[in-house]
């Protein structure tokens, strides 16, 4: 089954039909202008696009459209009954979807003002008697208020503002740091790694880009012929891509000869950066090679029923590698997922290291459009992908070739907390992904003795589930 987590709702996170609900079945009273407008836009798209959209032919004169319409595009794919692969049962027995559609921002980079701080998505329990929380720093944006001020990944929340973290408070902060609600933010911090030291900073919101190209080094380990290229990609964002090719191109230059790519914070995203990706890490024998195939509802009126994605300008990049490793969670997902089984499918071998990955093998054509002064993304669910062999199920996750939660896997090493964040990016010692990766590319054993402990004295309080991004085509409306 894919994975089940308690959901705590924290963060909010043309028409080529002959009828739509616009025309022939107008959304009625009892919302706004705007709600009627963006609903007839909702449902606009579902009928002429939505992968399962034979069921909302049949439906559709049944949606209740006299809501919000924040709410109403999970209120009606909750009454389709075919559509099992747009998201997932939480633990409550409730549907949550992948389809969504929200306001963003009209930027054309991800700058925002905040903390920098990303936060995993488990809280923890550092003191069972006074049941007091932890709040695990996930990931520290470069330049960020959190960057200067010294925190680093893996780093505990303890306090804020000069209290603890409670069952009765946690909501409220967590979404203070992770959504930026706070204008300033006063943090108690324990770091897990070294002497474990306790210390505070206070942090100012400020200006920062939210890069997923979040860190990246050049290893060599002694005894070991081949330089190691350790990159850490937290988002496939197509604004980015230029700053993950220079990484990439840098690893040439330096002679790097084994890639080792950290996905296991990275839900998704471009599909274009997928085979952009793709396309530097493999040498040139692979160009135009078919990476994905993207198959839409026959019925599907906006855009072609198959689509063929193939490598590209394979001659500019990295031309010596011969495989690569790839760290994976839970938290990995969609165009995550379809770089290990596109590459897989033209027989480029991928190691992977980690836990089992989400499992989400559809994607969504996604608009962009202002109605009534909102700028919208609307993204619903209308392709299913296949690698070069054909292969598309796996909707219930990618089995790590190394599972780090498992006993007895073949390096003879196991978290049960894993991917729950120990230490800095690029901390051989304490970070058991990179460890086991490194180990795994160099055929070493992994050296445990130095492993911080405190991760593993600690109790999972809470899971909150992190969005998932997708596999994502881009058209503006």
């Amino acid at each position: 089954m894919k994975r089940i987590s308690i959901l705590l709702a924290l963060l909010v996170a043309a028409c080529t039909q002959p009828h739509y609900p616009g025309i022939d079945h107008p959304s009625g009273g009892g919302n706004t202008a705007t709600d009627q407008s963006i609903i007839d836009y909702i449902d606009q798209r579902l009928e002429a696009e939505y992968y399962w959209l034979d069921e909302v032919e049949t439906k559709v004169n049944t949606f209740n459209r006299r809501v919000a319409w924040e709410s109403y595009l999970s209120a009606t794919l909750s009454s389709l009954k075919s559509n099992a692969d747009d998201g997932y049962i939480n633990s409550k027995g409730q549907r949550m979807f992948y389809s969504y559609i929200r306001e963003i921002p009209q930027s054309t980079r991800s700058e925002v003002s905040g903390f920098g701080i990303g936060l995993h998505y488990t809280i923890v329990v550092i003191d069972n008697e006074q049941q007091h929380y932890g709040f695990l720093v996930e990931s520290v944006y470069p330049n960020s208020p959190a960057a200067v001020a010294g925190i680093r990944r893996g780093d505990v929340i303890t306090m804020i503002g000069g209290s603890y973290i409670t069952p009765d408070n946690y909501a409220t902060r967590f979404t203070s740091i992770q959504g930026n609600s706070a204008t300033s933010l006063k943090l108690t911090l324990r770091r897990q790694t070294g002497d474990k030291e306790v210390y505070d900073a206070t942090l100012e919101k400020s200006t920062y880009a939210e890069t997923p190209v979040i860190y990246n080094d050049i290893i060599e380990i002694e005894g070991y012929d081949k330089k190691i290229g350790y990159l850490v990609y937290t988002g496939f964002e197509s604004e980015y891509d230029e700053e993950l090719l220079a990484v990439l191109d840098k690893f040439a230059t330096e002679g790097v000869g084994e890639v080792i790519l950290d996905l296991r914070c990275n839900g998704g995203g471009s599909l274009a950066s997928a085979v952009k990706l793709c396309s530097a890490l493999v040498p040139s024998a692979y160009e135009e090679g078919v990476l994905c195939n993207i198959v839409r509802n026959p019925k599907n009126t906006k855009s072609e029923t198959t689509q063929e994605f193939k490598l590209e300008n394979t001659t500019e990049h990295l031309q010596s590698l011969t495989r690569i490793t790839v760290i994976c969670s839970g938290y990995s997902a969609s165009a995550s997922e379809l770089v290990v089984m596109g590459l897989r499918g033209l027989d480029f071998p991928v190691t992977l290291i980690g836990s089992t990955t989400e499992g989400k093998n559809c994607g969504m054509d996604v608009t962009r459009r202002t109605i009534k002064d909102l700028y919208l993304e609307y993204a619903p669910i209308t392709f299913m992908c296949f690698n070069a062999k054909g292969v598309g199920d796996w909707g219930e996750g990618i089995t790590p070739d190394i599972d780090l939660t498992v006993e007895g896997n073949e390096l003879g090493v196991c978290d049960k907390n894993y991917p729950l964040p120990r230490a800095d990016w690029g901390d051989r010692d304490y970070d058991i992904g990179l460890a086991a990766a490194l180990a795994s590319v160099t055929g070493r054993s992994i050296a445990t003795p130095t492993r911080a402990t405190g991760i593993e004295e600690l109790n999972a309080a809470v899971s909150i589930v992190p969005p998932v991004e997708g596999c994502r085509l881009y058209a503006e409306e």
